[in-house]
């Protein structure tokens, strides 16, 4: 058995310290909107999955919505909706974010509930079942560098102006 040289010691030292600065190396922050639209789209995925959990992640714990309702009221209406397992698909259109300031950002999204086998908007049947609701609200970057919406409110559509 040989022992490797110290060259090949070396060039292995220096692969590993050029490894660990890449992975420590900071990242840098994401542009409200960007941050925003990918939590939006995060918890519109937990959604579909019916992962709870997953989309309550993305609420604030000082969250208000228009209606009155707390973090924990709307936990129970998603509890409710999942059990029921009445959606088969959720997707999200027309989002807009406006920075607010480096913490806060302001959006407008619609959500389109479905019944149906469709994997893009577009492919939505006319005779698919269809609830769609117009959301706007305020996301605020936490003290835990999270992004957490903390207040919404909510309006009923008639699924036959979205397409």
């Amino acid at each position: 058995m040989t022992l490797p040289s110290s060259r090949v010691i070396g060039v292995a030292l220096a692969l590993l310290a050029a490894g660990l600065v890449l992975f420590l190396w900071p990242t840098p922050e994401l542009p409200v909107q960007e941050a925003i639209t990918r939590k939006i789209i995060a918890m519109t995925r937990a959604a579909e999955e019916k992962d709870v959990a997953g989309v309550m992640e993305g609420v604030s714990e000082r969250f208000k919505a228009g209606r009155g309702f707390s973090k924990e009221q709307v936990r129970g209406v998603l509890v409710a909706q999942v059990l029921r397992g009445q959606w088969v698909r959720i997707f999200h259109t027309g989002l807009e974010v406006t920075e607010v300031s480096p913490t806060r950002g302001d959006f407008t999204v619609r959500f389109i509930f479905a019944r149906s086998e469709a994997r893009e908007l577009e492919q939505l049947a006319k005779e698919s079942v269809v609830d769609a609701w117009s959301v706007e609200g305020s996301f605020e970057k936490e003290q835990d560098g999270e992004w957490r919406v903390v207040e919404a409110r909510d309006r009923r559509l008639d699924p036959r102006d979205l397409f």
